[in-house]
């Protein structure tokens, strides 16, 4: 996809530097994700999930799983927020919308990569700042996906965070 410019500008106040977009299309962030069975037992009890698959060691290893797995909450919470370290600290930015797909089980020992490319930047004056839409995933080094994920969020200069929206 493309950038769509609507003409409208995101100039910063006077006086101020010029705010530059973080991202490029087709740029490709990358963020290792490491799962530890304390760190898969500690992410369910804490969301409440009681999914023994997650806490009984002795129970998932006699599953076709072969052991304990990660919650699908811990997955995607994790690989949503592996963005946030590509945009903080010298940009703002806020969640506007993500869907996941689920395509295999994560073991409680995997070390993962999030990986998430952009597809488009569209100005956004209202928040100052650009949506980004982007299309990522878990995948192992081999290249295995585990979660599908695309997203879209709004990034911005922190002042932009203080200032009211334009009518």
């Amino acid at each position: 996809m493309t950038t769509v410019d609507t003409g409208r500008s995101t100039a910063p106040a006077a006086g101020a530097r010029e705010w530059q977009p973080p991202f490029t299309v087709g740029q490709v962030l990358e963020a290792p994700i490491f799962f530890t069975p304390d760190s898969v037992r500690a992410f369910a009890t804490l969301t409440n999930d009681s999914n023994p698959l997650h806490h009984d060691a002795d129970l998932a290893s006699a599953t076709r799983f072969g052991g304990l797995i990660a919650s699908g909450t811990q997955t995607t919470g994790l690989l949503l927020g592996s963005l946030a370290n590509h945009i903080f600290p010298e940009n703002a930015s806020l969640g506007l919308d993500c869907s996941f797909r689920l395509r295999k089980a994560v073991p409680a020992d995997a070390a993962l990569i999030a990986r998430w490319t952009v597809r488009s930047i569209i100005p956004k004056p209202s928040l100052y700042g650009i949506l980004v839409e982007l299309d990522g995933g878990l995948v192992d080094p081999k290249g295995a996906v585990f979660v599908e994920a695309n997203a879209t969020i709004a990034v911005m200069p922190h002042e932009a965070l203080k200032r009211p929206r334009p009518t």
